[in-house]
């Protein structure tokens, strides 16, 4: 009798350990701004005919967010002499033709790649003034090995033009990423303004595939209200 005793204690002691590590927590997540539209597609010629392109485009590692950890940008640029780094806005793009073959793989199956030339130097954000900002005229490359944002380096920065489609931006696939399959580029706005109420139009310009033009629609910023729910630690996310 005295077994089951023990056992039956040992059973309600980890029964009430259990709930009490399950306790329903009241969670919030702070507001945020984010791109109103975030995926392009567009239809180009190719060595095979026409295919499509796609152009996906974050201000976020949105893998890397969740539970109640606010959405924000992580990119801070060191000046010569100044003691703290500073904020600064950045867009990522992540450009593919259609079944392309993906540098990351062992594998040679897939379309051949078509070059897609962008120019940050003709990027522009609108403010809510109607003043204007022109992008960094790099274009910078993602080399973290485990996030998806960029780093103001100089090993990072490629001068405009550049194929954002080439084997070298695809070959840098971070673990946590917005895109496991394909690599990013990223287009850098020299401003620490950007918050939840930013009500920006962000101007990236236009893509450049065999010699024509592909325009990229203006995008604006929409805003993302506070979230709040009930979470059960240490088991659930939003």
């Amino acid at each position: 009798m005295s077994n089951v005793k023990c056992t039956q204690s040992l059973m309600l002691l980890l029964a009430v350990a259990t709930l009490a590590a399950c306790v329903p927590w009241k969670r919030e997540r702070p507001a945020y701004a984010d791109l109103c539209q975030s995926e392009f597609h567009f239809k180009v010629p190719g060595p095979q005919g026409e295919t499509t392109l796609y152009l996906e485009t974050y201000l976020y590692d949105h893998a890397a967010h969740w539970s109640d950890r606010p959405i924000e940008q992580v990119l801070h640029v060191e000046y010569p002499g100044e003691k703290y780094a500073r904020r600064e806005f950045y867009v990522q793009l992540i450009a593919y033709n259609k079944n392309r073959q993906r540098p990351s793989s062992s594998s040679n199956r897939g379309e051949p790649p078509i070059p897609v030339l962008y120019d940050s130097r003709q990027a522009y954000i609108t403010f809510e003034d109607g003043s204007r900002l022109q992008a960094r005229p790099e274009v910078y490359l993602g080399i973290d090995k485990t996030y998806d944002y960029p780093i103001v380096y100089p090993t990072a920065a490629r001068p405009s033009p550049y194929d954002i489609n080439s084997d070298e931006v695809h070959r840098n696939i971070p673990k946590i990423t917005n895109n496991k399959r394909y690599g990013s580029a990223y287009v850098i706005f020299q401003t620490d303004k950007f918050d939840a109420n930013s009500k920006w139009t962000i101007h990236l310009g236009a893509l450049e595939v065999q010699g024509q033009k592909l325009p990229i629609p203006p995008i604006k910023l929409c805003y993302q209200p506070v979230k709040k729910w009930i979470g059960i630690e240490p088991l659930m996310r939003p």
